[in-house]
């Protein structure tokens, strides 16, 4: 039975949850300020050649239309295209708007309303999706690191960081080779604490399910596949609109910012990384001697294609489902512990 203080608690558990993110976003915001003359930003806005928009736009799709195919191979074909495609775009509408970078539970959610799959089912796709997006923004990084800065301290720590990201995909290929052992050492390490073992126990079991998609590996490198093609339509849009600021830029500051900006925005922050992502690409590209002005103006057009773009389409998701953001906000914010 719930008390009349729940609620107010909640509340303030979730703010006091909300101030990481915040900081981060403050301080970032901050940087940019201090750094950024806000006199040249208005005249780095003046050099965009929106010639450009209409290629990037198509490229930007491209990387919508490949995940959505990733992630259906790894639901193994369990929801349609259809399905799949709006709801990405629903969760990365509620990542932009929302706390709590509630977008990847909000596509399990989501996806688990609309097919015959439970909701810890689904989020176990997702964790295999953002595996992959992790391992290949890390890959990005370590190869044009050493080009970048081309010191040999860069290439020790490439190897080390490759290494730990090998680990970590090696981890993730014994769990789901072995569940059952997967299953009783995690048992093992919750024995003292039996509710956290309970609570875990049916979780565990659909996550490991998830992890399916690692045993077979045709389905794997399919994985593989449409993820790396995914990733090549993500830095191309973004070359393309750099290419609109700055006709010179070479793809290799497209590839070392945009994994820059994807290590970037795993930190906390508030929704829609704002700051954090603008932050993360000035301070990128001052590493070739962009102008910070050129590099935010750039910054800010990408950030508001995305929201537009994926807003759209967002937008259109939840009401072809019959749902509001706040409705799904309150289904994950109170979702029984046995969804």
């Amino acid at each position: 039975m719930t008390s009349a203080k729940a609620t107010p608690n909640r509340r303030s558990n979730n703010l006091v949850r909300m101030l990481p993110g915040f900081l981060v976003t403050f301080v970032a915001l901050a940087v940019l300020y201090f750094f950024i003359d806000l006199d040249t930003l208005a005249t780095a806005f003046a050099l965009q050649d929106y010639r450009w928009l209409p290629l990037v736009i198509l490229a930007f799709f491209g990387t919508l239309l490949t995940r959505t195919q990733a992630w259906r191979t790894i639901l193994e074909g369990r929801a349609n295209f259809k399905e799949s495609f709006l709801v990405i775009s629903q969760a990365y509408l509620l990542n932009n708007v929302l706390p709590f970078r509630l977008g990847e539970l909000g596509r399990a959610l989501l996806l688990s309303g609309r097919v015959s799959l439970s909701f810890w089912r689904v989020f176990s796709t997702v964790v295999v999706e953002r595996v992959f997006d992790l391992g290949i923004a890390a890959g990005l990084l370590l190869a044009t690191l050493p080009l970048v800065v081309g010191a040999d301290w860069a290439r020790s720590a490439a190897l080390v960081a490759i290494a730990l990201v090998v680990a970590g995909f090696a981890i993730l290929f014994l769990m789901a080779r072995n569940p059952e052992g997967t299953r009783h050492l995690i048992e093992r390490l919750t024995k003292p604490k039996p509710k956290l073992q309970h609570w875990l126990s049916d979780k565990l079991a659909s996550f490991l399910e998830g992890l399916s998609t690692l045993r077979d590996w045709r389905r794997f490198l399919t994985v593989t596949f449409w993820m790396l093609l995914t990733w090549f339509f993500n830095v191309a849009w973004y070359y393309l609109l750099l290419r609109s600021f700055i006709p010179v830029a070479p793809w290799l500051w497209a590839f070392f910012s945009i994994a820059v900006a994807s290590l970037g925005v795993a930190l906390p922050s508030s929704p829609g990384y704002v700051g954090v992502l603008e932050t993360a690409m000035v301070g990128s590209l001052s590493l070739f001697g962009v102008d910070p002005s050129i590099s935010l103006a750039y910054a800010l057009v990408a950030h508001v294609l995305y929201f537009i773009l994926t807003g759209a389409i967002g937008i259109y998701g939840f009401w072809e489902q019959g749902q509001s953001l706040g409705e799904v906000y309150r289904k994950l914010l109170n979702r029984p512990e046995s969804a």
